[in-house]
């Protein structure tokens, strides 16, 4: 018998390599399962909202790290700030007084363009009627006064005289609460032919008086359907449908009345069978938009990038004539009262009108960030390919290569997504980020799970035959332990009880069972203290072996401390025999150190992992050599070469049964650092005397024998052979003497 490693009737365990390759399977199967989530999540099949907003930070992120930052001072905002409100009074202001203000802006300051990033949906007469009520109950004073003058019809007359572009918006409530459309739109946009599109369709619309809208050069719209589910604005649509008809942003009202009004055409491209809108084209300025008409906004920078002008500042004359000539401007609020204030990717609170101005001087500049349809496609194509390397290739990896792969694959991912946004691509990148870090969180829990596995693996196969402090190093080792057969320098030892029949005879078998667990029980501690592998139990025989399944560089030395463990072992089990009036128990031991075939060896029905090989018979061999010379351990010159610190001495050269090559067998006679002067003295006299021995000097070596106290039986071995020898002297010595019995 030997390590026994039970398996199945048909195969059995095939070892730690087998086990490797299942484990690595079920971990492939386990990455696949994850790359098929990732891919489902980007592909929104998912309910998943994380994926999405983790790409929205990390668009913020580029584009705070990488804002445009171009200077224009052709754009400006006429600010209603704080300032303004506390000088010209609360929102609304008379329309006679916004009538002047952008009269102001045309005639003496030669503005060139105006957009207006506020709403004239009533009547000012009836804003007046409201609040002249209100007046009159706190100031009762007024009762006798009349209303204030309407001023819308001067709004519309200075608007009929300018480029003014006025704003609007769009609702989608379209529930039976919700107020009916009210005002009138400007013109619709002059659009070339195209396939219908997926534009958002309002359910209402708040315009301008019609008056005023009339009056005006065109119109465009300032809500933004498209705010994502955190409400940080980071696109805004460029079209919405209204009843058939399309209608233009605000900043692209504006950038068609600088340009005269030039037909849209929309830039379409097939996809999946589908077409799918990419950009427009507006008189030769190109806006990349998605698939739905909204246009990445170009961030020029945080709030206040473009120049803001105080409406006060232009009302009392604090600015000096033509100090706005050319300009293209958008009059709106900053103060937080008016509820203008937006989140953004630059800012947390953003005013509107600069919203607008960072898309106008994207249509302007050309710089837009690009998102088109086809990066669905990508997106799809990167996620499939990186998970299947990381599915193939990551199993196959220890930690920390798993971790310098992903900090390469990281870094490459990174580096190749910061240069296609250099080039205006804005490619995806949570959903790649988040394969990597899933993947490698995965693997490496699966590497941690498969360690954990592999030690109880080890733990369970050899615990019991190896000693508990080896196994805890074998657990803690990145050797591998796999059962197969392997060439491997051991050394290996063989121990019998002598007699043991004869002894056994005298028991009962219940006595026999109980005397055996006392004598292997000690011996096997004395074997595992000084790190040996049992390999088996033959009856009151032990072999065991030093040197796996954990190398051990010092097995020699560690096998030799075994073997006197054993015979201390003994001699405390030969007291209690004494002392229960049973005969004592003596035992041999043979060592010998060489290489030799280890791994689980045996049948498909039956495996143990043990050693074999011509080394191994050598030490049972001398393990049987001890009874004819009378010591307790024998051992072999190639142990003697590996345990330099230990005494020996030379019993005799031999040649044993099925070997031709004659070798030295030596005693161990303890650690040399232990071994008293008298003894070694005594060593060296006898090693004189099998000098002469082996030279053929047969008289001289008897007389160095005699010399020798007559308590040795090797001592009286060598006597009785040499009288032998005289008798009948050999016609060739060559000093070896030959066993002929196993």
């Amino acid at each position: 018998m030997g390590i026994g490693i039970q398996g199945g009737s048909v195969a059995g365990i095939r070892g730690q390599g087998a086990m490797d390759r299942r484990w690595r399977h079920w971990q492939r199967l386990g990455g696949a399962a994850l790359v098929a989530l990732v891919v489902a999540a980007a592909l929104e099949l998912l309910p998943w909202k994380l994926l999405e907003r983790l790409e929205w930070q990390v668009y913020d992120q580029r584009v705070r790290l990488d804002q445009i930052g171009t200077q224009d001072p052709a754009l400006k905002i006429i600010d209603i700030d704080e300032r303004s409100l506390q000088a010209l009074g609360q929102w609304p202001w008379p329309r006679t007084l916004l009538a002047e203000l952008i009269e102001t802006l045309f005639e003496e300051h030669d503005a060139a363009l105006l957009g207006v990033d506020v709403v004239f949906a009533e009547p000012e007469t009836a804003l007046w009627q409201r609040h002249w009520e209100q007046l009159r109950e706190q100031y009762p004073v007024l009762e006798e006064a009349s209303l204030p003058d309407d001023g819308d019809q001067r709004l519309a007359e200075v608007l009929a005289g300018y480029p003014v572009v006025l704003g609007y918006y769009f609702q989608s409530d379209t529930s039976a609460q919700a107020l009916s459309s009210s005002g009138a739109l400007p013109e619709p946009l002059d659009l070339a032919e195209a396939p219908p599109l997926p534009l958002p369709e309002p359910g209402r619309f708040t315009g301008n008086l019609e008056v005023l809208q009339q009056a005006a050069m065109g119109g465009g719209f300032f809500d933004n359907p498209r705010v994502d589910a955190d409400g940080v604005y980071r696109r805004m649509p460029m079209l919405q449908r209204w009843q058939d008809e399309v209608y233009p942003a605000l900043p692209l009202a504006m950038l068609l009345t600088l340009l005269g009004q030039p037909q849209v055409s929309l830039v379409v491209a097939e996809g999946a069978g589908q077409p799918q809108l990419e950009a427009l084209d507006v008189g030769g300025f190109e806006i990349p938009v998605d698939g739905r008409g909204a246009a990445l906004v170009p961030w020029y920078g945080p709030r206040g990038h473009f120049d803001y002008v105080s409406a006060v500042d232009v009302l009392e004359g604090e600015m000096a004539p033509g100090e706005l000539a050319g300009t293209t401007l958008i009059l709106g609020a900053s103060a937080p009262g008016l509820m203008d204030l937006r989140a953004t990717p630059v800012g947390a609170v953003f005013p509107g009108p600069e919203i607008h101005l960072n898309l106008l001087a994207g249509m302007l500049h050309q710089s837009f960030m690009a998102d088109p349809p086809w990066v669905a496609g990508a997106e799809l194509v990167a996620l499939v390919g990186l998970g299947a390397l990381m599915v193939v290739l990551y199993p196959l990896l220890g930690a920390p290569w798993l971790m310098a792969l992903s900090v390469v694959l990281v870094a490459l991912s990174l580096g190749g997504n910061w240069w296609a946004w250099q080039q205006g691509l804005v490619l995806p990148l949570a959903g790649l980020l988040v394969l990597l870090v899933v993947q490698l969180l995965w693997h490496l829990s699966a590497n941690l799970l498969r360690s954990h596995w592999q030690k109880q693996w080890v733990a369970a196969r050899f615990g019991q035959y190896v000693p508990p402090a080896l196994v805890e190093d074998m657990v803690d080792s990145d050797e591998d332990f796999g059962l197969a057969g392997e060439e491997r320098e051991l050394t290996v030892l063989f121990s019998d009880i002598r007699d043991f029949t004869a002894f056994a005879e005298s028991l009962t078998p219940r006595e026999l069972t109980e005397v055996m667990n006392r004598l292997l029980t000690p011996l096997t501690a004395a074997i595992h203290l000084h790190g040996g592998t049992i390999d088996k139990y033959m009856g009151d025989a032990v072999m065991a072996f030093w040197g796996a399944p954990l190398r051990d560089p010092d097995h020699a030395e560690h096998a030799l401390h075994g073997a006197w463990a054993m015979r201390e072992a003994l001699e405390a089990v030969n007291r209690e025999l004494h002392a229960e009036g049973k005969p004592p128990l003596s035992m041999g031991l043979g060592l010998n150190s060489g290489e030799m075939s280890v791994g689980n060896m045996g049948s498909r029905f039956r495996m143990a992992y043990t050693v074999m090989g011509d080394n191994v018979n050598l030490g049972s061999r001398l393990e049987a050599l001890t009874k004819t010379y009378g010591v307790a351990v024998i051992v072999s010159e190639s142990v003697v070469a590996r345990a330099p610190a230990w005494i020996f001495r030379r019993l005799d050269r031999v040649r044993v049964k099925g070997r031709k090559a004659p070798l030295w067998i030596y005693e161990p006679l303890g650690l040399a650092a232990v071994v008293s002067g008298p003894r070694q003295q005594w060593v060296g006299a006898y090693e004189a005397a099998v000098e002469c021995y082996q030279q053929g000097d047969f008289s001289d070596a008897e007389a160095a024998f005699r010399a020798l106290p007559d308590d040795d039986p090797v001592t009286q071995l060598y006597l009785a052979r040499l009288a032998e020898l005289r008798r009948q002297p050999p016609s060739e010595w060559d000093g070896v003497w030959r066993h002929l019995d196993k």
